[in-house]
């Protein structure tokens, strides 16, 4: 019996040219078709610093610069990408005998070249899936016909690939796919079929996105990408997934090239909450920080005496409420501005005590709720943030107001002196602002703690789970109102802000916030690092932002719009 590795590999010719494969993807994909491909194309993300019309490297992301950013011809796959892919192609959410996620076995995403152990690993996934799909009940998601039949594997081939390469086969991709039922000796049709499977999961067609198209944008500054591609872009962007039926119709008619025919299928796209809502999550706690390994997110746990309606076992509880809090707010029509002031909340048995409910009449499920809208306005009331900046056993006023002037005011007030987190301060303090306040007095440390200190007050009046506080557990009552120039550093004027409803009220305000935001998902949608191109979207996002009624759903369509959408310059190596 020929094993899956030996019929999908008769002849090195038949799908891959290794040496780019593992070099990074240099020059044309080895079974893009014949006449398809480019020199000079380079693998993995669409990050870099870009260039601009005309040779231009505008390295600036605080300088608008009108131009397109340079990137890849053939992006990766990122691991969720891969995850959702497959499960849309072949029904396929577990692989292998521990039932563990595909990308849970892939290695990290990687904007560098396909590396030996990378191929060796998707060519382990995919064998898997290719067995389990082929055993199991999802056989028909990818051959409906009996394999022995005749014509039913070339159909397969067809009806297949065009979903699994976003595109249409070329003849003569179909006819090296052939070749895997032509062996001598051949394999069983059964065996053909997955090694049919095997080769598509393993082509760089399907693990890349590649964008090899050559026609020159009528504008003359880069190259259109054809409507197959921009589906890709599309489904990537906003599902991160393959396109479905309805956008591969629009592509194989060539209906996605001009703005009009594009925002159509965002906007029917966007609508599609159970595909576009993990997006939106997504998104969002890259917004808030919670990828970023240094933020605090979920780090620390609570003094169980001091707080006895905590549980480190309910942190999945306080992610997934905010999970559902960010895609509530923008499904419900929410703007930039909600994400702050919103009063919904999302509870169980585990958080809703926090919030001064009765856990007695909820269960294990998260109900949506509406909470005193000047005592919980926004993501930075809720449980999830409150309990993750603080301390064991007390509030940070230094931890919520760092996260809040860096990440939403767009300051950064450099970094803490050497061994600041073991400084401590004696004294019989009253309240934990007095005594971060004595800790602070320091000049080496009053320079960046007049910045990040005053948002951090403003949040005493929820204690170190995020329950409400009128007294501090030192025995003092809170003072949560503040004398501050440092809030709007755009304008320099002193605000007196005695609330967490003020605050939030302030900081969308705020242009740096709004642009932030908008830079934020620019770099999420596109995969590509803050660049002067791309400032001029943010510049415009930034004036819509302050719209009323711009919702961030709005926001997402507005994305497509941009050129660099759907014309892109050639990166360079």
């Amino acid at each position: 019996m020929r094993t899956l590795r030996h019929l999908s590999y008769i002849g090195t010719t038949i799908f891959l040219a290794s040496t780019p494969f593992f070099a990074g993807c240099t020059g044309t994909i080895a079974d893009a078709g014949e006449d398809g491909g480019e020199d000079g194309a380079t693998s993995g993300g669409s990050t870099g610093s870009g260039s601009g019309t005309g040779g231009e490297q505008p390295d600036d992301p605080k300088v608008c610069i009108p131009g397109i950013p340079a990137t890849s011809q053939i992006p990766r796959l990122l691991n969720r990408q891969y995850d959702n892919t497959v499960r849309d192609l072949l029904g396929v959410t577990r692989v292998g005998s521990d039932k563990k996620l595909p990308s849970e076995l892939l290695v990290s995403d990687s904007d560098g070249p396909m590396t030996p152990d990378a191929w060796r690993i998707y060519q382990d996934v995919a064998a898997q899936i290719a067995k389990e799909v082929m055993a199991g009940t999802n056989k028909s998601r990818f051959i409906s016909c009996d394999p022995a039949a005749s014509g039913c594997l070339e159909q397969t081939i067809k009806t297949f690939g065009r979903k699994a390469f976003r595109r249409p086969l070329t003849d003569a991709e179909v006819a090296r796919f052939q070749k895997l039922g032509q062996t001598t000796p051949p394999g069983t049709p059964d065996e053909v079929a997955e090694a049919t499977l095997f080769a598509f999961l393993v082509s760089p067609s399907f693990l890349m996105l590649p964008e090899l198209t050559d026609t020159p944008d009528p504008s003359g500054k880069g190259i259109q990408l054809s409507s197959h591609e921009v589906a890709a872009r599309l489904s990537y962007m906003l599902w991160g997934s393959v396109p479905d039926d309805t956008l591969n119709a629009a592509a194989d008619k060539d209906e996605l090239q001009t703005k009009e025919q594009i925002l159509a299928q965002a906007q029917r796209m966007i609508d599609v909450r159970e595909k576009t809502g993990p997006l939106v999550t997504a998104f969002h706690n890259n917004w808030a920080q919670m990828e970023n390994g240094n933020a605090h997110w979920w780090k620390m746990d609570h003094d169980p005496e001091l707080y006895p309606l905590y549980s480190a076992d309910a942190k999945a509880v306080y992610k997934a409420e905010l999970d559902a809090f960010f895609e509530e707010v923008a499904f419900e029509g929410g703007s930039f501005q909600d994400l702050l002031l919103s009063n919904v909340a999302f509870v169980n048995k585990d958080n809703a005590a926090i919030y001064g409910l009765d856990p007695s009449t909820y269960g294990t499920e998260l109900t949506r709720v509406e909470l005193d809208p000047n005592e919980r306005p926004g993501f930075l009331t809720r449980v999830g943030f409150l309990s993750s900046y603080s301390g064991f056993n007390a509030t940070s006023p230094i931890l919520r107001g760092a996260f809040i002037s860096v990440y939403l005011l767009g300051v950064d007030p450099g970094a803490p002196l050497p061994g600041a987190a073991q400084m401590t301060v004696d004294g019989d303090f009253k309240t934990q602002r007095a005594y971060v306040e004595e800790l602070t007095k320091p000049a080496s440390c009053s320079g960046c703690h007049s910045i990040i200190n005053p948002p951090g007050f403003v949040m005493e009046g929820y204690d170190g789970i995020g329950k409400l506080q009128t007294v501090d557990p030192r025995g003092g009552a809170i003072d949560a109102s503040v004398t501050t120039n440092t809030i709007d550093f755009g304008s320099g004027n002193v605000k007196e802000i005695s609330s967490p409803l003020q605050l939030m009220q302030e900081i969308t305000q705020i242009q740096k916030s709004k642009q932030l935001y908008a830079q934020a998902w620019i770099s999420y949608a596109f995969g590509r690092a803050p660049n002067a191109n791309d400032k001029c979207l943010v510049d415009q996002l930034d004036m819509k932002l302050s719209q009323s009624g711009y919702s961030i759903l709005d926001l997402m369509a507005d994305l497509t719009q941009a050129e660099s959408f759907r014309v892109r310059v050639r990166e360079t190596l």
